[in-house]
Parts: C-alpha cells; structure tokens; sequence
C-alpha cells in the first residue's frame, strides 16, 4: 500500500518494485502460455491406453470370472478362496475337535455312565429336528439380507456409470455447442470448453477415488489416471481426507464455469434471453447428472458403515454352535465312525451359509475373488469417458461418424439454396429462351420445393417420425415434388408419409432438389 511504501525504505521499495514486475512478467508468460490440449488428446494417447489398461488387469486379475454353466469347475476345481472358508475355520474345527474326542470316548474307552447319556440323547431326535428347522430359516434369513446388500452394492456402481456417462455426454454436447456459437469471443469459447474437459476428467477420477475409498486404501494409482488428471491435480486429490468429495466438489465448480452468461452488447434482449434459458436447462440437467453420482457414492458409503444388527448375527451364530456342537452327542450312537465325516460335512453345510453371508455382507475388499469387480466397473466408466471426449472433441471423428455428409440444416440454409435455385432457374430461362409457361412451370415447382423443405425441416425440429402402419396398403404412387426427396405416399385409409435416416434433408438432397429443377 502506500502507507507501506511510505514508510519503507529504498531497498525495500526496490524490492517490491521487483516483485511486482515479476507478477506482471509471469502474467504476460501464463496469457502467452499455448492452450492446452484438448480432454480426448490426453486420454486416448496410446501410451496412457496401454498403462490405464495394464493397471486395471492386475486389479481384476484378483477377482477372476467364472462360468455358471461350468459344473466341475465350480464345484470340485474351485479356487480355495472362493468358498471363503477362512470365515468359518475356527468354529468349524473346533466342532471336529469335540466330535473325534466323544466318538473316541463312547468307541474306545466306553465308560457306562457316558453311554448311558449318549442313549438318552439320541432318544431326543425328534426334538433335534424341530429345532434344525428353526436354524433354518434363520440361515436363510441371514443369507438373503446378505444377498440383498450384495446386490444394492451393485445396483449403485451400475448407476455411477450411467450417471458418468450422462455426465460426459451431456458435456460434449456444450462444447459443441459453444464452438459453432458465433456470437462468443474465441477466448470466452476457449474456457468454456476446457471446463468441459476438466470436468470429464474429474468425472473418470470420481469412480477410481471412490474404488478406493470404499476399499480403505488411501493411496491412488497413478496408472489408472494418466492422461486423465495432470500430476498436479493427483497430488491434490490424494492429499484430500475425501477424495470422492474432493472430485465432486472440482466438478460443480467446473459446471459454474461452464454454464455463465457472458453479456454482449450486440446481443438482441430475446437472443439473450434464449440464451439464458438454455444455459439455466443445461445447468439443470448436469446438476441432476452430478447430484446422481454424490448420491450413488454415499448408498455405498452407507452400506459400508452399516452392518446387520448384532441381534441377529448373535441370536443365529448361537443356535448355529449349539446345534452343530451337539451333533455328535445325539448320533454318536447310531453312527459310530461314520460320525466325524458327517458332522464334518453337515456343519460345513450350515456354517458355510453363515460364512457366505460374511463374504457378501461389505463387497469392497480388492483381495476377495467374491467381491465386487470395482477394477471393472472403473475402467468402464473410464473408457466410456474416453470414447465420448473422443467422438465430441475430434473434428476429424465427427466427420468419420457421420461420413462427412450430414450439415446443420437451418432456416438460413435453406434460403441461400432456394435462392440459388431462383438464380439457376432465372438464368436457364434467359439463356434457353424458355416460353412463359415452362417459367410458370419452374415457378410452381420451386414452390411446392419450398413448402416441402418446411415441412421436413418442422418434422426434423419436433423429432417426429411417420410410419406407414398399414402392411396392406396400395401401390405406393410418386409425386413429382415427393421423388425428388425419395417421399413415398400410400393410398391407404393409415395414408402417411415414411421418413427414415437416408431420407434425412442434407446437402445431397438439397442438390437433388436442384438438379429435379434444372430438367424441369
């Protein structure tokens, strides 16, 4: 300030002299600095293909597929991870601890007094079955919420890449929009479309920072976003405590860049008003896109931090232990031997179901091949944003989407074309010395051109399609104005008019139009 100033000394107002001709010299580097590539350059190099795609195999290599119609493979070639037998392998051992001790007792060593207390259980095997049935239904109970959450856990990454892609496509559109709308400066077109871009990428590294936020690890693989998010903005994002909330907040701020109303004093008041209604439509409809995503995170977040109630896992797992703990004692008797196998293998079938409750309670575990394929679902959402940067940011792409030969047809092009036509008419009548009534004649089909290029162009503004519903209809007839646009007309009581794709007003159909004209 110039206090500050005033009572500095000269050294010191050298100093900030000095730095503020620094300030101005790194301003003019920063305006001078070339613009940085667009979103679809980055992310579809060849170089960040590959190592996006090798980062993502080795998470998924982790949680491998299988073939439900494969019976051998499923059931005696499984993988040993697969059952998840760790989850019960205390438990279910200690059972088998206690069965070969009683069966070694009443077998070997056969005291009375211990034979006499194995008789009259096994006299309670009516009892026994009433109370398996009651175990039962409580495993099935156990296992179907388990199934339940599984799934919801599903559902919700299966709308992230939904949301993602509406998301992406939604913002390629605006930075088409925004380059063929002349009335912005080519500065103003430049940074509504580099938000775009940014926002796109902070789109993709929403999915991998919630993977791995829901998996509790906090470090990000840098692999998984390279040509994504500049080493920069990774280093920022890992640094954040909520890296999912972290890219959602960059992402609403990119949409207020994206969507501002820039005065022009040229602009007509209904021009600007369109403009605004259209900018606040847009808006609108990327909030809704991005309040999907938040809220598909936090659905995963909340069936991370919440469990089933203890009261039921408590009430189940006792029964369950009592119930497996007694089997030896009440059918030691009547099986002999055979007694450990088929408690090993009975209790294996019931604790089993509680461990497969265990594994699909939280799926978010990148090391469990029953888990969520997280790996998966992020590359889809990565490559959907790759795709959709590249077929809206490549002038290139556009034209090889659609051949090259569809135009914007406006109100605009079609007059410089009727006008064209008029000239090339004119001209052919002085040159060729026509009679007045091939110039009534050229006249009355310039006419019926014109009413008919409205009446496509309304029908191609409203999105609506006229099909011929009747398969038994006659004879299609030509109009001599309909054969120049391949219109066919049925005679039909459901008469209509069929328009498909080929049929479409383009540039082609415009100098077919031109061409029916000039022969009369």
């Amino acid at each position: 300030t110039l206090e500050e100033m005033s009572t500095t000394t000269p050294e010191t107002r050298t100093s900030f002299g000095t730095k503020r001709r620094n300030a101005l010299i790194a301003a003019k580097d920063e305006m001078n600095k070339p613009p940085l590539p667009r979103l679809t350059v980055t992310m579809n190099a060849p170089l960040c293909i590959r190592a996006r795609f090798q980062s993502f195999l080795s998470g998924k290599s982790k949680q491998p597929d299988y073939d439900a119609r494969d019976w051998l493979r499923t059931v005696v070639f499984a993988p040993r991870n697969i059952r998840g037998f760790e989850n019960i392998r205390n438990p279910w051992l200690c059972v088998q601890f206690v069965t070969i001790l009683w069966v070694l007792f009443t077998k070997i060593i056969e005291p009375k007094p211990l034979k006499t207390f194995s008789e009259q259980l096994s006299k309670v095997e009516s009892v026994y079955l009433i109370m398996f049935s009651t175990l039962g239904f409580l495993i099935v109970f156990r296992l179907t919420r388990a199934a339940v959450r599984f799934w919801d856990c599903r559902q919700a990454w299966g709308n992230m890449v939904i949301y993602s892609r509406c998301v992406a496509d939604a913002l390629m559109v605006r930075a088409e929009e925004v380059q063929m709308d002349c009335n912005k400066s080519e500065e103003v077109t430049r940074e509504i479309v580099a938000a775009c871009d940014d926002c796109v990428a902070w789109c993709a590294a929403f999915a991998v920072s919630s993977k791995q936020f829901l998996r509790g690890i906090d470090a990000l693989p840098k692999e998984e976003l390279l040509g994504v998010l500049s080493e920069e903005d990774v280093n920022k994002l890992q640094k954040s405590p909520h890296q999912p909330m972290f890219c959602y907040s960059m992402m609403r701020r990119c949409s207020s860049r994206i969507y501002v109303t820039y005065r022009h004093s040229q602009k007509s008041e209904m021009r600007e008003m369109h403009e605004t209604i259209r900018d606040e439509s847009g808006r609108s409809e990327l909030s809704k896109y991005l309040q999907g995503l938040i809220t598909q995170e936090g659905a995963l977040e909340r069936l991370r931090a919440t469990k089933l109630p203890q009261i039921y896992v408590a009430h189940l797992r006792t029964f369950l232990i009592l119930y497996c703990f007694s089997i030896p004692f009440v059918y030691a008797m009547n099986w002999g031997w055979a007694t450990i196998p088929a408690t090993a293998i009975a209790t294996f079938a019931l604790m089993g179901v509680e461990g497969a409750a265990m594994e699909c309670e939280i799926p978010f575990d990148a090391n469990r091949a029953n888990h969520l394929r997280m790996d998966q679902y992020c590359e889809t959402i990565v490559n959907s944003c790759a795709l959709l940067a590249q077929w809206g940011g490549e002038e290139q792409a556009k034209k090889e989407l659609n051949g090259g030969r569809r135009e914007t047809i406006t109100e605009e092009s079609i007059d410089e074309e009727c006008e064209r036509m008029t000239v090339v008419a004119a001209n052919e009548g002085d040159n060729g010395g026509v009679d007045q009534s091939k110039d009534t004649t050229s006249t009355s089909l310039y006419e019926t051109t014109r009413e008919e290029m409205n009446r496509r162009l309304s029908i191609s503004k409203e999105h609506v399609t006229l099909d011929v519903l009747n398969t038994n209809a006659t004879p299609t007839e030509f109009t001599p104005a309909g054969a120049a646009f391949g219109i066919e007309r049925t005679g039909s009581a459901m008469s209509g008019i069929s328009l498909t794709p080929q049929n479409e007003l383009t540039s082609q159909s415009l100098e077919n139009i031109a061409e029916t004209l000039k022969t009369g």
